[in-house]
């Protein structure tokens, strides 16, 4: 034990770079960073992250020494790998925010558009079906082991990128921007079943109207839709667990993509 506390000691410096990359993807992703988690909890985790990459990863000889000749020469190099935690995590985030869109779309059609609730992750207004399927994609999120996933993405970023290293933050807004395009993609495909149903149903509304014109079709359409759209996101819901996977691989790629950019490759 004292053996290992002499070696974090004597390389503060590495120890804190990677706490500084593991931090900052901890803070910021939607899984470990979640506002109801302490912040004592998410730092403790980032310690203890840190710690196993530190034991994973050790410094390589004294080649971070030189990397840097002042005290602003570090705190560069620390704000070198915040920005790589950062990056990952917003990629996580993007595409966990596409439930968001899909849900602004389904309770468009069903009629919860002027419904909202608070969502404390981001400090916002969210709307019903989005939080239903934001936490869905959670559930399926830790039961397909992609948190595992992504410490080990993180891993392969500190053999990639050793701690120290600049990184190439140009590349990185394309890499964000080409995340964003597939994420609201997913999101528009998501809530497409229920859109769809909507679309037919108003047609459907619009014939019996020309038909029957005594019919007030607002107070027969309100609740036919509300009750049609909660019977097609009951359907809906086994699909989207299953299509979580496609979207799970999708924003893996993101972070491949990502990761390749900061690192220049």
């Amino acid at each position: 034990m004292s053996e290992t506390i002499n070696l974090v000691l004597s390389n503060a410096d590495y120890f804190l770079l990677v706490m500084c990359r593991a931090g900052a993807l901890v803070m910021t992703s939607p899984i470990f960073g979640r506002v109801l988690i302490p912040t004592r909890v998410r730092l403790g985790l980032s310690l203890a992250i840190g710690y196993l990459f530190f034991m994973a990863v050790p410094p390589a000889g004294p080649a971070l020494n030189t990397a840097y000749n002042s005290l602003i020469g570090y705190l560069l190099l620390c704000a070198s790998e915040i920005i790589i935690g950062v990056c990952l995590g917003y990629v996580t985030n993007a595409f966990f925010g596409l439930t968001f869109i899909a849900g602004h779309l389904i309770d468009m059609q069903i009629g919860f558009g002027m419904v909202n609730v608070y969502d404390i992750q981001n400090q916002t207004q969210a709307p019903i079906m989005g939080n239903l399927l934001n936490i869905t994609l959670m559930l399926m999120f830790f039961i397909s082991n992609g948190h595992l996933r992504l410490i080990d993405i993180l891993y392969g970023t500190l053999r990639a990128i050793p701690p120290g290293t600049p990184v190439f933050v140009p590349g990185a807004f394309d890499a964000a921007l080409q995340a964003f395009t597939k994420m609201f993609l997913l999101g528009v495909m998501v809530g497409l079943p229920v859109v769809a149903s909507g679309l037919m149903i108003e047609i459907c509304f619009g014939a019996v109207s020309r038909a029957v014109p005594q019919l007030h079709m607002m107070v027969v359409g309100i609740p036919l839709k509300l009750i049609v759209g909660f019977i097609i996101v009951a359907a809906v819901i086994p699909v989207y667990a299953n299509f979580s996977g496609v979207i799970f691989d999708s924003m893996f790629e993101g972070l491949d993509m990502m990761f390749g950019q900061l690192s220049g490759n």
